[in-house]
């Protein structure tokens, strides 16, 4: 299967109730057509590809109705691939979309984000973006951080919520030199804890977050990123922090050996922007919930991890901020400490 060995076609086979358990547990998918959505991979980059066929071979085996897609691996400002669009279009209303995929999904349309288009057609959604940041024997791990007591994550999840949706100040402070605050006044946070039963609903796997948007352009400070760092070639772990300086919530300064690589990517999603002003704006600050996550230079892993906390750059008008563009990254950094209102938070 795409010249891809057969122990790890045996891998993925053997782990099938593990994929079930996500798409049971995390979509409650019953009677409904499911569409996978995977693509080829890179050389030696094949998780998306496993994990497309661990979903399908889980739906398949409990009769369920599913369609398996793959298309070529897509980077930002590409299209999906023909036939991916016209199945996404065809697909019946309320159904489920699983996606896996090396870099990204792809447009599927001019103006419409797939989140948009699921939330419109009231389709459950999972995703997993990214994923050829990681080699493919990082599979077990993913599996690990996607299998995780649920009841646990959602519980810790819904109780950060509870506390963040109440502040009207959260500050950060880490060990290597973070001192950031938020105003969140009136703002609520989101908990990614794996629970999208409601039509129109979706998120990542592997889950385990809690973010919130800024009130406005309202954060001041200094972030250290010094646990990895999401640039368009990709995210790298960071061996060396990269500091950004924050003033009224815009990004003015940043400094590090690998700060160049953060800059260019500023600079082509600027170019390509309606209002290039805004792609520098941090429109998010998330903690981490994940015990079975590590951190290992893919994004969508990194940011789960507890013990850690991240920013998102760029756009957050879909989780309730007033930031629009076309960009977003999470950058991460380690061992945060949370004080709302001024008063520190246990975890």
């Amino acid at each position: 299967m795409f010249n891809i060995p057969a122990e790890w076609i045996n891998k993925v086979e053997r782990n099938v109730p593990r994929f079930y358990k996500i798409i049971k547990g995390c979509l409650n998918v019953k009677k409904e057509q499911v569409l996978v959505i995977s693509d080829h991979g890179l050389p030696g980059k094949h998780l998306s590809t496993l994990m497309g066929y661990g979903y399908y071979q889980a739906a398949k085996q409990k009769g369920l109705r599913v369609q398996l897609l793959y298309q070529q691996p897509k980077k930002s400002f590409m299209p999906a691939d023909e036939h991916v669009m016209e199945a996404l279009q065809s697909l019946p209303k309320e159904s489920v979309v699983v996606v896996a995929v090396s870099q990204k999904l792809g447009r599927i349309g001019q103006e419409k984000s797939f989140r948009s288009f699921c939330e419109e057609r009231g389709h459950r959604f999972i995703s997993t973006t990214g994923l050829a940041d990681a080699a493919t024997s990082n599979f077990d791990l993913f599996m690990e951080a996607m299998n995780v007591n649920y009841a646990r994550l959602q519980k810790k999840g819904l109780q950060i919520k509870k506390r963040w949706d109440k502040a009207k100040e959260i500050r950060v402070t880490t060990p290597a030199g973070t001192d950031v605050t938020f105003n969140v006044m009136g703002m609520k946070a989101v908990a990614n804890i794996g629970l999208y039963h409601e039509k129109g609903r979706g998120g990542n796997i592997p889950s385990g977050e809690v973010y919130i948007p800024p009130k406005g352009t309202t954060v001041n400070g200094m972030v250290m990123i010094d646990g990895s760092l999401k640039t368009d070639d990709g995210t790298i772990l960071v061996k060396e922090p990269v500091t950004l300086k924050i003033v009224n919530g815009r990004i003015v300064k940043m400094e590090g050996k690998t700060a160049p690589l953060l800059e260019k990517t500023f600079v082509m999603y600027e170019k390509k922007a309606r209002y290039p002003e805004r792609v520098r704006f941090v429109g998010e600050l998330s903690v981490g919930i994940n015990s079975g996550a590590v951190l290992l230079g893919s994004t969508i892993m990194d940011e789960k991890v507890l013990g850690t906390g991240h920013i998102g750059i760029g756009s957050n008008y879909w989780f309730g901020g007033t930031n629009r563009t076309i960009y977003h990254a999470d950058q991460v950094f380690k061992s945060p400490t949370f004080y709302l209102d001024g008063k520190k938070m246990e975890m």
